[in-house]
């Protein structure tokens, strides 16, 4: 994540988003809700979220003020 000179996060570096660690987590969420995450229908499902999540949140890095004074 980068730092503007009024100190906000600006971006979302590719660094910032642990995607291993987000895959693992929904992972467990389907085991914990009794599914299992290798059978055929689920076996891409922690990557699909996980990229999910990463595009949803990457906003919150943005300084309003770049995107609203263009």
């Amino acid at each position: 994540m980068t730092r503007s000179p009024n100190n906000h996060s600006s971006t979302l570096s590719d660094g910032d988003f642990d995607q291993a660690r987000a895959e693992a987590a929904v992972r467990g969420l389907l085991i914990a809700v009794g599914e299992d995450p290798d059978r055929h229908g689920l076996a891409d499902t922690p990557a699909r979220v996980a990229r999910a999540y990463r595009e949803m949140f990457a906003g919150l890095y943005t300084d309003p003020d770049t995107v609203l004074n263009t």
